[in-house]
C-alpha cells in the first residue's frame, strides 16, 4: 500500500499551512500609475506604502488581513502590521526584494503560491512591489528610508531535496588540526552524511571531523568552541552543515557552516543549556532547536531572529526534523512525546501516540509522506502525515533504538542497545545486520553516495560497513591526534621503514646473488660438459682409428703369414732338386741341359726365398702396426671410462644446479617485491612526513590569517 497525499490534499495543505505567517496578495486587477514622458519627469517619484502598495493590497487581502480578521496573525491594513509580520516572523526585507518572502510568493518563486489558485500577478505590479521593497519599503513621501542588510543571504526560493546541479558538494582544503585530543576517546554523540556526495561528518569535543566516506580520509576539522555537538545536519541540497550542542546546564547554540567553503556563516540560539536535537529546513529559510528547556525555538534564516516558539512537550527536546518540502517539522522528547507542526507557523498540525520511551530519532522519507521515529521502547515506527497513523511498527534494537535515518531509495538504518547495527526495508523486514560493537550504539547514518552505513557507540569507536554485503571496511576517528603527533609518528616511521627496508634490500642482494653464482656454476659445467664431449668425442675417434688400423694389421699379418707359408711348403722340395741337380750336373761334366736344369732350379730357389724374405719383412711391420694399434687401444679404453664418468658427473651437476634454480629465484624474486614493497613502504613513510610538514605549515598559515581577518 503506498501512503501518498493527494495532489488536492497537497495543495489545501501547503496553501494552509504556508499561509500562517505569509501575505495572502490575492489579486486580480490594481490602480496601474499613468505613464509619465521622461521630458515632464525632473527626478522618479517615491514609491510608497501609502500612495502605491496599499491600494494593491486594499483590492484584494484587506478581507483576510485586517485589524479585526488577522488571518496568519498578520494586518495589511496599516504599515504597522505589514512590518511586524505574522506568525511566520517578517514578510518584509527593506532593501531586499529577492529575499523577502511576500515577494517570493507573490512572483511564484515559492510556495504556496499566491494569490492562491490564481496566476501571479501583473508583471507591472509585481515591478512596482519590488522596487518599493529594494528601495527600503518607506510608508510615506516623507519617510526616512533605512535598509536593514540581511544578517544572512542563503534561502532558497523553494524546498531544496532533490540533486544540486555542478559538482557534489565537497568541502576546500581545511585544517586537519584537531582542536582537542584526549588520551581517551568519549561517546560519539552524532553523525551526519551528506545527501549527494561522499561525505561524513563526525561530532568530537569541541570539533567536527569531515570524512571522505569512499577513502575513509579525514578532510578537515571545523572548530566547535561552543561544546560538545549532539547533533549534525546536512541541508537537503547539501550546502549546509549544522551542528547543534553547547555545555550541559550551561550554553547552546547551532552552528552553520558552507560545505564547499568551509566557512563558517552564522549561529543561532542562545540556550541556557546544550543544544541537543537541531534542524534547517530545506528551503533554508527556518532553524529549529530543542534543549532540555522542553521548548522547541525556530529561527529565521534571513535575520537569525527568533521566529516562534513551541511550548509543547513536557520533557527535554530529543529530535527535530524538517520535512524534505519544508511545509512540516516534526519533533520528540524524552518522554515519548511525538508531533507534528506547520513549518512557517509552528501551529500544530498532529500528534503522534504510541511510543512508551523515550524518542531517540526522527527521520522523513524522501517524499515527505512518512515519517520515521524511533525510541527507548525498542520500536521503529512509521507515520503517514495526511492523518497521523501509523503505518508500522517493529521492535528493531532489544533494550531500546539508538537512532534511525532514511535513505534516498527508502531503506531504513537503526542501531540500539544490543550493540547492533541494522538495515530495514520499509514494511520491517531486516536485510542486514552488521558485526556489533563492544557497547551500546549511539549514533547511525547512510551515506547515499557510497552506500555505506556509518555508525558509532559509547566508547567512541565509529565503523563503517558497506550496506550491500555487511562488510566493515573501515572506521573513523571522532579523536584523532595532533599534526605534531602525527609528524613524531611518521619521522619514527620513516626510521623503521629505512631499517626495514636495508635489511630486506641485503636479503634481496644476497638472494640475487645466490641465484648469480648458481648460474655462473651452471654456465661452468655446462662449459665443462662441452669440453668433455668434445674430448670423448676426440677419444671414441681415435678408438675407432686404432681399432680399424689394428684390424687392417691383423688382416695384414695374416696374408703374410699365408703368403710365407704358400712361400715355405714348396721350397724344401725346390732346394732338394736343385741340391740333386747340381750333384748330377757336377758328376755329368758337359750336360748342358743338366746343367741349365740345375741353374733353374737355382734361380726358383732364391727367388721364393727373396719373396719369403721380403713376405717376412711385411709381416713384421703388421705385426709393429698391430701391437702399435692394441698399445692405442688400451690407452684410450680407459680414457674414454673416465671423459665418460666426469661427463655423466658434470651433467648430473648441471640437473641438481637447474633444480635450485627455480627456488632461489623465486625467492630471489620475492625478496626483491618485498624489498621494493619496503622501498614503497619508505617513499610513503617519507611522503607522509612531507605531508604532515606540510599540513602543519598549512594550519599555521591559516590560523595567521584567520587572526589577520578578526583584526
Amino acid at each position: 500500500m503506498k501512503y501518498l497525499l493527494s495532489n488536492e490534499w497537497h495543495k489545501l495543505t501547503r496553501c494552509s499551512l504556508i499561509a500562517a505567517g505569509m501575505v495572502s496578495i490575492a489579486l486580480f486587477s490594481t490602480p496601474v500609475l499613468a505613464e509619465e514622458k521622461k521630458e515632464d519627469v525632473k527626478k522618479k517619484p517615491k514609491i510608497t506604502f501609502d500612495e502605491h502598495i496599499k491600494p494593491i493590497f486594499r483590492a484584494k487581502c484587506f478581507a483576510c488581513h485586517n485589524t479585526d480578521k488577522k488571518a496568519s496573525g498578520l494586518d495589511l491594513t496599516n504599515y504597522t502590521g505589514l512590518m511586524q509580520g505574522g506568525a511566520a516572523g517578517e514578510s518584509v526585507e527593506p532593501g531586499d526584494a529577492e529575499g523577502s518572502y511576500l515577494y517570493m510568493l507573490v512572483t511564484h518563486e515559492s510556495e504556496p503560491f499566491m494569490p492562491p489558485k490564481a496566476d501571479k500577478l501583473p508583471a507591472n505590479e509585481l515591478a512596482l512591489i519590488q522596487e518599493w521593497i529594494s528601495s527600503g519599503a518607506p510608508e510615506n513621501a516623507g519617510s526616512k528610508v533605512t535598509i536593514k542588510k540581511p544578517k544572512f543571504d542563503f534561502a532558497l526560493k523553494g524546498a531544496s531535496s532533490g540533486k544540486p546541479d555542478g559538482p557534489p558538494p565537497m568541502p576546500p582544503r581545511l585544517s586537519l588540526e584537531p582542536i582537542v585530543h584526549t588520551s581517551l576517546s568519549t561517546t560519539v554523540t552524532a553523525l551526519a552524511t551528506n545527501p549527494w556526495s561522499p561525505l561524513a561528518a563526525v561530532a568530537g569535543q569541541k570539533q567536527i571531523l569531515l570524512y571522505n566516506t569512499k577513502t575513509l580520509e579525514l578532510l578537515g576539522v571545523l572548530p566547535f568552541p561552543e561544546g560538545v555537538p549532539h547533533v549534525l545536519k546536512f541541508s537537503r541540497n547539501g550546502s549546509l552543515l549544522l551542528a547543534g550542542g553547547g555545555h550541559a546546564a550551561a550554553s547552546g547554540r547551532v552552528v552553520v557552516w558552507d560545505v564547499k567553503t568551509g566557512k563558517r556563516l552564522f549561529e543561532v540560539g542562545d540556550e541556557l543549556d546544550t543544544v541537543l536535537c537541531a534542524d534547517i529546513s530545506s528551503d533554508q529559510r527556518f532553524i529549529a532547536l530543542g534543549s532540555p528547556s522542553k521548548v522547541i525555538r525556530v529561527y529565521s534564516t534571513s535575520n537569525g531572529e527568533l521566529a516562534y516558539e513551541i511550548r509543547k512537550h513536557t520533557d527535554w527536546m530529543t529530535g527535530l526534523s524538517f520535512s524534505p518540502d519544508s511545509v512540516l517539522l516534526c519533533s520528540g522528547d524524552r518522554n515519548g512525546g511525538a508531533f507534528v507542526w506547520e513549518a512557517a507557523s509552528g501551529n500544530e498540525y498532529l500528534t503522534l501516540k504510541g511510543h512508551k520511551g523515550g524518542i531517540t530519532g526522527i527521520t522523513w522519507r524522501s517524499d515527505s509522506n512518512l515519517v520515521a521515529t524511533s525510541s527507548e521502547d525498542q520500536s521503529v515506527k512509521l507515520w503517514e502525515v495526511q492523518n497521523g497513523t501509523n503505518i508500522k511498527s517493529w521492535n528493531a534494537h532489544g533494550g531500546g533504538t539508538s537512532s534511525v535515518e532514511f535513505a534516498r531509495d527508502g531503506r531504513l538504518v537503526t542501531c540500539g542497545r544490543d550493540r547492533v547495527t541494522k538495515v530495514w526495508d520499509q514494511a520491517g523486514k531486516q536485510l542486514k545486520a552488521l558485526p556489533a560493537f563492544g557497547d551500546i550504539a549511539v549514533s547511525v547514518t547512510i551515506c547515499d553516495e557510497t552506500n555505506r552505513v556509518i555508525a558509532s557507540d559509547w566508547t567512541g569507536k565509529v565503523k563503517v560497513w558497506n550496506a550491500a554485503d555487511g562488510k566493515e571496511v573501515g572506521a573513523l576517528s571522532a579523536n584523532p591526534v595532533p599534526l605534531s603527533s602525527r609528524l613524531t609518528a611518521a619521522t619514527a616511521g620513516v626510521q623503521t621503514s629505512q631499517a626495514n627496508h636495508q635489511k630486506l634490500l641485503a636479503a634481496a642482494q644476497a638472494d640475487q646473488a645466490a641465484v648469480a653464482k648458481i648460474n655462473a656454476d651452471i654456465a661452468a659445467t655446462q662449459k665443462q660438459q662441452t669440453d668433455l664431449q668434445n674430448g670423448l668425442n676426440g677419444l671414441n675417434a681415435n678408438l675407432a682409428a686404432a681399432q680399424k688400423a689394428l684390424a687392417a694389421a691383423q688382416a695384414g699379418a695374416t696374408n703374410s703369414t699365408n703368403q710365407i707359408k704358400a712361400i715355405d711348403t714348396p721350397l724344401p722340395a725346390i732346394k732338394e732338386a736343385h741340391a740333386k741337380a747340381d750333384a748330377i750336373s757336377k758328376q755329368v761334366a758337359g750336360d748342358k741341359e743338366l746343367a741349365e736344369a740345375a741353374a733353374k732350379l737355382k734361380a726358383a730357389v732364391d727367388k721364393r726365398e727373396a719373396a719369403k724374405a721380403a713376405e717376412q719383412k711385411t709381416l713384421a711391420a703388421h705385426q709393429a702396426a698391430v701391437k702399435d694399434n692394441q698399445a692405442k687401444i688400451a690407452q684410450y679404453t680407459p680414457q674414454i671410462k673416465q671423459t665418460t664418468d666426469a661427463l655423466n658427473t658434470a651433467k648430473a651437476k648441471v640437473v641438481a644446479l637447474q633444480k635450485t634454480l627455480k627456488p632461489a629465484t623465486d625467492k630471489a624474486t620475492a625478496s626483491q617485491n618485498a624489498a621494493n614493497a619496503a622501498a614503497t613502504a619508505l617513499a610513503a613513510a617519507q611522503n607522509e612526513v612531507k605531508r604532515w610538514q606540510a599540513e602543519i605549515e598549512f594550519s599555521k598559515q591559516l590560523n595567521n590569517a584567520q587572526a589577520s581577518t578578526a583584526k
